[in-house]
Protein backbone atom coordinates (compact mmCIF):
# COMPACT_ATOMS: atom_id res chain seq x y z
CA UNK A 1 0.00 0.00 0.00
CA UNK A 2 1.23 3.46 -0.87
CA UNK A 3 0.07 6.55 1.87
CA UNK A 4 -1.81 9.84 -0.54
CA UNK A 5 0.88 12.68 -0.41
CA UNK A 6 3.61 10.14 -1.07
CA UNK A 7 5.69 9.96 -3.98
CA UNK A 8 4.46 6.77 -5.14
CA UNK A 9 0.88 8.37 -5.23
CA UNK A 10 1.54 11.07 -6.81
CA UNK A 11 3.22 9.44 -9.73
CA UNK A 12 0.19 6.91 -9.76
CA UNK A 13 -2.18 9.96 -9.65
CA UNK A 14 -0.17 11.53 -12.75
CA UNK A 15 -0.77 8.42 -14.69
CA UNK A 16 -4.97 8.14 -13.44
CA UNK A 17 -4.99 11.81 -15.00
CA UNK A 18 -3.52 10.60 -18.28
CA UNK A 19 -6.23 8.30 -18.70
CA UNK A 20 -8.76 10.66 -18.63
CA UNK A 21 -11.26 11.04 -21.24
CA UNK A 22 -10.19 7.07 -22.36
CA UNK A 23 -11.71 3.80 -22.49
CA UNK A 24 -9.95 2.50 -19.59
CA UNK A 25 -10.26 4.78 -17.19
CA UNK A 26 -12.66 3.90 -14.97
CA UNK A 27 -10.46 0.54 -14.30
CA UNK A 28 -7.33 2.82 -13.82
CA UNK A 29 -9.08 4.54 -11.14
CA UNK A 30 -10.25 1.42 -9.38
CA UNK A 31 -5.97 -0.17 -9.46
CA UNK A 32 -5.40 3.62 -7.94
CA UNK A 33 -7.47 3.74 -5.38
CA UNK A 34 -7.03 -0.20 -4.88
CA UNK A 35 -2.88 1.19 -3.83
CA UNK A 36 -4.58 3.02 -0.56
CA UNK A 37 -7.00 0.99 0.69
CA UNK A 38 -8.44 -2.18 0.36
CA UNK A 39 -11.54 -2.59 -1.57
CA UNK A 40 -13.20 -5.77 -2.45
CA UNK A 41 -15.43 -4.18 -5.36
CA UNK A 42 -15.90 -1.29 -7.63
CA UNK A 43 -18.51 0.19 -10.07
CA UNK A 44 -19.85 3.46 -11.96
CA UNK A 45 -23.16 3.80 -12.14
CA UNK A 46 -25.63 6.83 -13.46
CA UNK A 47 -28.53 8.45 -12.43
CA UNK A 48 -30.46 10.46 -15.11
CA UNK A 49 -33.90 10.44 -13.53
CA UNK A 50 -35.38 8.62 -16.11
CA UNK A 51 -33.29 5.16 -15.54
CA UNK A 52 -29.97 3.76 -14.08
CA UNK A 53 -26.85 2.84 -16.13
CA UNK A 54 -24.76 0.53 -15.78
CA UNK A 55 -20.80 2.53 -16.55
CA UNK A 56 -18.24 -0.09 -15.65
CA UNK A 57 -17.97 -2.93 -13.50
CA UNK A 58 -15.05 -4.14 -11.12
CA UNK A 59 -14.18 -8.00 -11.29
CA UNK A 60 -17.70 -9.11 -9.44
CA UNK A 61 -18.52 -12.20 -8.12
CA UNK A 62 -21.06 -14.23 -9.87
CA UNK A 63 -23.69 -13.17 -6.81
CA UNK A 64 -23.05 -9.39 -7.25
CA UNK A 65 -23.52 -9.45 -10.93
CA UNK A 66 -27.31 -11.13 -10.32
CA UNK A 67 -27.76 -8.51 -7.68
CA UNK A 68 -26.45 -5.82 -10.56
CA UNK A 69 -29.23 -6.89 -13.13
CA UNK A 70 -31.79 -7.00 -10.72
CA UNK A 71 -31.26 -3.48 -9.36
CA UNK A 72 -31.23 -1.83 -13.01
CA UNK A 73 -34.08 -3.48 -13.76
CA UNK A 74 -35.90 -1.42 -11.36
CA UNK A 75 -34.91 -2.47 -8.05
CA UNK A 76 -32.92 0.42 -7.72
CA UNK A 77 -36.00 2.22 -6.82
CA UNK A 78 -35.81 0.86 -3.19
CA UNK A 79 -32.21 1.78 -2.86
CA UNK A 80 -31.20 4.43 -0.35
CA UNK A 81 -28.89 5.82 -2.91
CA UNK A 82 -31.79 6.57 -5.11
CA UNK A 83 -34.11 8.16 -2.50
CA UNK A 84 -30.60 10.32 -1.80
CA UNK A 85 -29.80 11.44 -5.08
CA UNK A 86 -33.57 12.31 -5.89
CA UNK A 87 -33.65 15.15 -3.20
CA UNK A 88 -30.48 17.09 -5.02
CA UNK A 89 -27.42 15.97 -3.89
CA UNK A 90 -23.64 18.25 -4.30
CA UNK A 91 -20.77 16.67 -5.86
CA UNK A 92 -18.46 14.90 -3.46
CA UNK A 93 -17.51 11.54 -1.01
CA UNK A 94 -20.67 9.95 0.92
CA UNK A 95 -20.40 7.30 2.98
CA UNK A 96 -23.35 5.12 2.90
CA UNK A 97 -24.26 4.38 6.60
CA UNK A 98 -24.78 7.99 6.39
CA UNK A 99 -27.56 7.74 3.65
CA UNK A 100 -29.10 4.65 4.54
CA UNK A 101 -32.71 5.48 6.87
CA UNK A 102 -32.49 4.06 10.40
CA UNK A 103 -34.17 0.73 9.81
CA UNK A 104 -32.56 -0.74 6.79
CA UNK A 105 -31.14 -3.66 7.69
CA UNK A 106 -34.77 -4.58 8.51
CA UNK A 107 -35.79 -4.18 5.11
CA UNK A 108 -37.11 -6.72 3.42
CA UNK A 109 -34.93 -5.20 0.22
CA UNK A 110 -31.87 -5.39 2.41
CA UNK A 111 -32.83 -8.93 3.63
CA UNK A 112 -33.51 -10.04 -0.01
CA UNK A 113 -30.98 -8.52 -2.30
CA UNK A 114 -28.16 -6.53 -0.47
CA UNK A 115 -27.30 -8.87 2.67
CA UNK A 116 -26.93 -11.98 0.44
CA UNK A 117 -24.17 -10.79 -1.55
CA UNK A 118 -21.98 -9.82 1.87
CA UNK A 119 -21.81 -6.12 1.34
CA UNK A 120 -20.74 -5.17 4.50
CA UNK A 121 -19.52 -1.50 4.06
CA UNK A 122 -19.57 1.65 0.98
CA UNK A 123 -18.30 5.14 0.14
CA UNK A 124 -19.16 6.25 -2.76
CA UNK A 125 -17.26 9.07 -4.92
CA UNK A 126 -21.08 10.79 -6.23
CA UNK A 127 -20.56 13.91 -9.45
CA UNK A 128 -23.42 15.49 -10.08
CA UNK A 129 -24.27 16.69 -13.63
CA UNK A 130 -26.72 18.94 -14.46
CA UNK A 131 -28.57 16.94 -11.86
CA UNK A 132 -27.84 14.12 -12.87
CA UNK A 133 -25.35 11.61 -10.77
CA UNK A 134 -21.92 9.54 -11.66
CA UNK A 135 -21.14 7.17 -8.65
CA UNK A 136 -17.99 5.48 -8.15
CA UNK A 137 -19.01 2.86 -5.82
CA UNK A 138 -16.43 1.39 -3.51
CA UNK A 139 -17.78 -1.88 -1.58
CA UNK A 140 -16.44 -3.91 0.97
CA UNK A 141 -17.83 -7.52 0.90
CA UNK A 142 -17.01 -8.02 5.00
CA UNK A 143 -15.47 -6.11 7.73
CA UNK A 144 -15.43 -2.06 7.40
CA UNK A 145 -13.48 0.83 6.35
CA UNK A 146 -11.27 2.05 8.77
CA UNK A 147 -10.41 5.39 10.39
CA UNK A 148 -7.68 5.69 8.43
CA UNK A 149 -9.33 4.92 5.03
CA UNK A 150 -12.10 7.21 5.71
CA UNK A 151 -9.19 10.15 6.74
CA UNK A 152 -7.37 9.20 3.25
CA UNK A 153 -10.43 8.94 1.30
CA UNK A 154 -11.54 12.49 2.65
CA UNK A 155 -8.12 13.49 1.36
CA UNK A 156 -8.29 12.52 -2.08
CA UNK A 157 -12.06 13.28 -3.00
CA UNK A 158 -11.50 16.66 -4.57
CA UNK A 159 -9.15 15.29 -6.76
CA UNK A 160 -10.84 12.12 -7.47
CA UNK A 161 -14.25 13.91 -8.51
CA UNK A 162 -12.45 16.63 -10.58
CA UNK A 163 -11.15 13.49 -12.50
CA UNK A 164 -14.44 11.37 -13.14
CA UNK A 165 -16.02 15.01 -14.12
CA UNK A 166 -13.55 15.70 -16.41
CA UNK A 167 -13.04 11.97 -18.01
CA UNK A 168 -17.29 12.19 -18.09
CA UNK A 169 -16.92 15.47 -20.19
CA UNK A 170 -14.54 14.32 -22.92
CA UNK A 171 -15.84 10.15 -22.67
CA UNK A 172 -19.55 10.63 -22.53
CA UNK A 173 -19.76 14.51 -23.75
CA UNK A 174 -22.56 13.99 -26.52
CA UNK A 175 -24.99 12.66 -23.15
CA UNK A 176 -23.79 15.28 -21.12
CA UNK A 177 -24.58 17.86 -23.44
CA UNK A 178 -28.04 16.09 -24.13
CA UNK A 179 -28.38 16.34 -20.37
CA UNK A 180 -27.81 19.99 -19.98
CA UNK A 181 -30.72 20.75 -22.96
CA UNK A 182 -33.23 18.97 -21.03
CA UNK A 183 -35.40 19.97 -18.16
CA UNK A 184 -34.55 18.81 -14.86
CA UNK A 185 -35.09 15.17 -14.48
CA UNK A 186 -37.84 13.67 -11.90
CA UNK A 187 -36.33 11.24 -9.96
CA UNK A 188 -39.76 9.68 -7.82
CA UNK A 189 -42.28 8.40 -11.02
CA UNK A 190 -42.67 5.33 -9.65
CA UNK A 191 -43.72 6.15 -5.60
CA UNK A 192 -45.34 9.27 -7.49
CA UNK A 193 -47.73 6.64 -9.19
CA UNK A 194 -47.57 3.56 -6.73
CA UNK A 195 -50.79 2.91 -5.56
CA UNK A 196 -52.24 6.43 -6.18
CA UNK A 197 -55.60 4.78 -7.43
CA UNK A 198 -56.12 3.56 -4.16
CA UNK A 199 -53.99 5.46 -1.47
CA UNK A 200 -53.61 9.43 -0.47
CA UNK A 201 -50.86 11.22 -1.66
CA UNK A 202 -49.83 11.37 1.89
CA UNK A 203 -50.30 7.01 2.84
CA UNK A 204 -48.03 7.26 -0.71
CA UNK A 205 -45.29 8.70 1.49
CA UNK A 206 -45.72 6.50 4.46
CA UNK A 207 -45.26 3.47 1.86
CA UNK A 208 -42.11 5.03 0.57
CA UNK A 209 -40.71 5.42 3.39
CA UNK A 210 -41.37 2.24 4.66
CA UNK A 211 -39.92 0.20 1.37
CA UNK A 212 -37.07 2.40 2.05
CA UNK A 213 -36.44 0.95 5.76
CA UNK A 214 -37.64 3.66 7.62
CA UNK A 215 -38.47 2.95 11.31
CA UNK A 216 -41.86 4.06 12.83
CA UNK A 217 -40.14 7.00 14.54
CA UNK A 218 -37.62 8.10 11.18
CA UNK A 219 -40.95 7.98 9.29
CA UNK A 220 -42.64 10.28 11.91
CA UNK A 221 -39.74 13.01 12.04
CA UNK A 222 -39.63 12.55 8.27
CA UNK A 223 -43.21 13.60 7.18
CA UNK A 224 -43.11 15.64 10.29
CA UNK A 225 -46.14 13.82 12.01
CA UNK A 226 -46.92 12.15 15.27
CA UNK A 227 -46.19 8.23 15.92
CA UNK A 228 -50.04 7.66 16.92
CA UNK A 229 -50.69 9.36 13.17
CA UNK A 230 -48.28 6.96 11.36
CA UNK A 231 -49.66 4.05 13.04
CA UNK A 232 -53.13 5.12 11.85
CA UNK A 233 -51.83 5.52 8.12
CA UNK A 234 -49.86 2.24 8.40
CA UNK A 235 -53.64 0.49 9.45
CA UNK A 236 -55.75 2.15 6.54
CA UNK A 237 -52.67 1.58 3.85
CA UNK A 238 -53.17 -2.26 5.08
CA UNK A 239 -56.77 -2.42 4.83
CA UNK A 240 -56.94 -0.51 1.36
CA UNK A 241 -54.28 -3.17 -0.01
CA UNK A 242 -55.90 -6.06 1.39
CA UNK A 243 -52.38 -7.01 3.04
CA UNK A 244 -51.12 -7.68 6.75
CA UNK A 245 -47.44 -7.37 6.33
CA UNK A 246 -44.53 -5.56 5.51
CA UNK A 247 -43.62 -8.51 3.42
CA UNK A 248 -46.58 -8.28 1.62
CA UNK A 249 -46.09 -4.43 1.12
CA UNK A 250 -42.92 -5.05 -0.60
CA UNK A 251 -44.50 -8.15 -2.60
CA UNK A 252 -46.72 -5.74 -4.14
CA UNK A 253 -43.84 -3.16 -4.85
CA UNK A 254 -41.74 -6.12 -6.43
CA UNK A 255 -44.71 -6.94 -8.42
CA UNK A 256 -45.36 -3.79 -9.81
CA UNK A 257 -41.91 -3.20 -10.97
CA UNK A 258 -41.70 -5.89 -12.96
CA UNK A 259 -45.06 -4.70 -14.52
CA UNK A 260 -43.79 -3.16 -18.26
CA UNK A 261 -45.30 -0.98 -20.95
CA UNK A 262 -47.20 1.33 -18.74
CA UNK A 263 -47.56 5.30 -18.90
CA UNK A 264 -45.29 7.00 -15.81
CA UNK A 265 -48.22 8.31 -14.73
CA UNK A 266 -50.29 4.59 -14.52
CA UNK A 267 -50.30 3.13 -11.23
CA UNK A 268 -49.15 -0.78 -11.45
CA UNK A 269 -51.42 -1.54 -8.88
CA UNK A 270 -54.90 -0.49 -10.63
CA UNK A 271 -52.83 -3.07 -13.90
CA UNK A 272 -52.74 -5.57 -11.35
CA UNK A 273 -56.09 -5.66 -10.43
CA UNK A 274 -57.40 -5.55 -13.34
CA UNK A 275 -55.09 -8.67 -14.36
CA UNK A 276 -56.29 -10.74 -11.77
CA UNK A 277 -59.62 -9.52 -12.27
CA UNK A 278 -59.69 -10.42 -15.84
Amino acid sequence: MVRPHSKGWYASLARLTREVGKAHFFEFLSSTLSQIIHIDCTGVIFYDGNKVTNVFEGKLPKEYSRYLDRYLDGMYLLDPHYSFLSNGVETGLYHFKDIEPDCFHESKYYKSFVKPIGITDEYDFIVNINNCYVDFYLNKLGGHFSQQDKADLIAISPMITQLIEAHWEQEYQQASESVSNTKPPHYNSFFDAFGKSILTKREQEVVKCILHGHSSKSLASKLNISLSTVKIHRKNIYQKLDIATQSELFSLCIQSLSVKGLDVNDDPLQYLDNKQAS
